[in-house]
């Protein structure tokens, strides 16, 4: 099918604002291949066609036959398109290179696992090692967190998905889903409950760092002391299993089947759980960003609520002061325990080294989570506004344009993500020598509570999550027209190509046999073949949701802008 012609004017900008965010990921368009990423892909051809990028015939038939037969290598684990399925005949289309990328993920990611679990059985790990927890409990905590990382990531993308399905669809077949929904789409709650949960999602992260990262020269299992050195001191074991356990495997199989995955009491909590922490208000200093670009751009903050009332007025800033309080009190300590080099990062490193880490790390995630939203925010503005900048253009062009690049940078941008986010733990987290003390000669109490790494949790939320969306979302050619931007999706789609972390399709194959998730259209139907508005509505939905916000975005004449999730 032809993509459908979007047009630019001002009037079809206002009427894509008045449609809903999001468009569910099951439904299927024009036989399109679907991913954890598929109501992004969508997209596509909306931004193509926005941009005025005209394809040769060639190119056509190739991004084609890609989408049918595979040239990225996780097509090859599809099963009538279903991820995490594989066939006799999808296995025999996998080049040798990409079936060996497969087996050495899995082998590298199988020997993460023992050198962890030996790791935490030695008490050679924080928790276990300094803090004196079982071993069998921290056992159980790390892949409990793990556990629930995966809920979380993977259950976003079903709550943002399921938005604009009738939800008497499935309120009788799947109770649970129908009571996560019913409370997430109320009013502003979505855009609430994606701001708690990303606070929890960097908790889950800190304090998984803060179970396994090992003390010392950890030596375990007579491996030599490269090879330990390689998987337990610089944290590689730990970080590849939580991208593969804590965000891809289940996101991969959700993406087919929202309505069972979120089907669970584990949802439910996850759901009651975001929406109490951004109704606690330590998060509520980021909407100050929100109201400042709201202010400098002239742009209004939109809502789905009536106007708040004085009380509401008086409780709402009374929580974003008690947040400024909270976020002054985390730099405070984060800076004072890395100066006095009383924090779980690598003794190795300097403290003035370590400060300048943290600096240089936030900018670089900041940028990674700004991006994600400005790729698509372009969907919003003029074609000239893009054109004149020459490297804003070649950018989209290297994300949109080159088949499986854009699942291939979200990936990689994943895993660049969670990369970051463990060695800011490492830095920000508060450990005391032996003989120091207490930090601030606090109590005991306070002291461990320091030690959880919550205050830095709460730090990297805002300031280096939160903070860059929104200011992404007002500015996008700020972020597309820089040179770092270039860098870093090239390095995403490196980091992506070297398959380390291919075993997350084998697993998620091996994860939707066990639990037998039907897709979607098995319970609400889906779109038909041929339906031209049906599939145009769709595309223009998509790319709305691609705006996603974690909280409220700025809205202008031309269209919405959200901050991406």
């Amino acid at each position: 099918m032809t993509p459908a012609t979007i047009d630019s004017s001002s009037k079809n900008h206002e009427q894509a604002r008045d449609e809903d965010a999001v468009r569910s990921p099951h439904l299927t368009v024009d036989g399109a291949d679907e991913g954890p990423f598929h109501h992004i892909e969508i997209a596509i051809e909306h931004v193509e066609q926005h941009l005025h990028v005209n394809h040769s015939q060639n190119s056509d038939v190739e991004t084609a036959e890609g989408r049918q037969g595979g040239e990225h290598p996780h097509r090859h684990l599809e099963d009538d398109g279903h991820y995490g399925a594989t066939s006799e005949n999808s296995w025999r289309n996998v080049s040798f290179f990409t079936a060996i990328r497969h087996l050495a993920s899995m082998a590298i990611t199988l020997f993460s696992i023992v050198m962890i679990s030996a790791a935490i059985f030695t008490k050679q790990t924080t928790a276990t090692g300094e803090k004196q927890v079982p071993t069998f409990l921290a056992f159980l905590v790390f892949w409990g967190l793990l556990a629930w990382l995966a809920m979380m990531e993977a259950g976003l993308n079903c709550m943002v998905g399921l938005k604009p399905v009738d939800a008497s669809l499935y309120s009788s077949s799947h109770r649970k889903t129908y009571a996560c929904t019913k409370l997430a789409h109320r009013g502003d709650n979505l855009e609430r409950f994606i701001v708690g949960r990303q606070y929890l999602d960097l908790m889950c992260v800190f304090l998984t760092s803060f179970m396994v990262s090992t003390i010392g020269d950890s030596s375990v299992l007579g491996m030599p002391k490269v090879v330990n050195d390689i998987f337990l001191a610089s944290g590689l074991a730990v970080i590849l299993i939580t991208i593969i356990f804590g965000q891809l495997v289940l996101v991969v199989n959700a993406a087919h089947s929202m309505l069972d995955f979120m089907n669970n009491y584990c949802m439910i909590a996850i759901t009651y759980a975001a929406l109490a922490v951004e109704a606690s208000g330590i998060l509520h200093s980021v909407y100050l960003v929100q109201m400042f670009f709201s202010y400098v751009t002239g742009k209004p903050i939109e809502s789905n609520e009536p106007p708040k009332t004085a009380f509401q007025k008086a409780l709402f800033w009374s929580r974003v002061a008690m947040s400024l309080g909270i976020l002054v009190i985390s730099f405070v300590v984060a800076f004072t325990a890395l100066f006095q080099n009383n924090t779980t990062m690598w003794s190795s490193v300097p403290p003035v080294v370590s400060i300048i880490m943290l600096i240089v790390l936030i900018g670089f995630t900041g940028i990674m989570e700004g991006l994600q939203i400005a790729l698509f925010a372009v969907v919003h503005l003029p074609a000239e506004e893009v054109e004149k900048h020459a490297l804003a253009k070649h950018n989209c062009d290297l994300v949109f344009l080159k088949h499986g690049h854009l699942q291939a940078f979200l990936v990689g941008r994943q895993i660049c993500q969670t990369i970051v986010m463990f060695v800011i733990a490492r830095i920000t987290t508060v450990q005391m020598r032996e003989g120091e003390g207490n930090l601030f000669d606090v109590s005991d109490g306070l002291q461990s509570f320091f030690d959880t790494g919550v205050l830095g949790a709460l730090m990297s939320t805002i300031v280096a999550s939160l903070s860059w969306r929104i200011t992404a979302s007002s500015f996008p050619m700020a972020f597309l027209a820089n040179p770092l931007s270039t860098f870093i999706i090239r390095f995403c789609l490196v980091i992506e190509g070297t398959g380390i972390c291919y075993s997350s399709w084998l697993f998620a194959a091996i994860h939707q046999k066990v639990v037998g998730y039907e897709r979607d259209e098995v319970y609400i139907g889906e779109t038909k073949d041929g339906d031209e508005e049906g599939s145009e509505d769709i595309r223009n939905k998509t790319a709305d949701s691609l705006e996603t916000t974690d909280i409220q975005e700025v809205s202008t004449d031309e269209g919405s802008d959200r901050i991406d999730c």
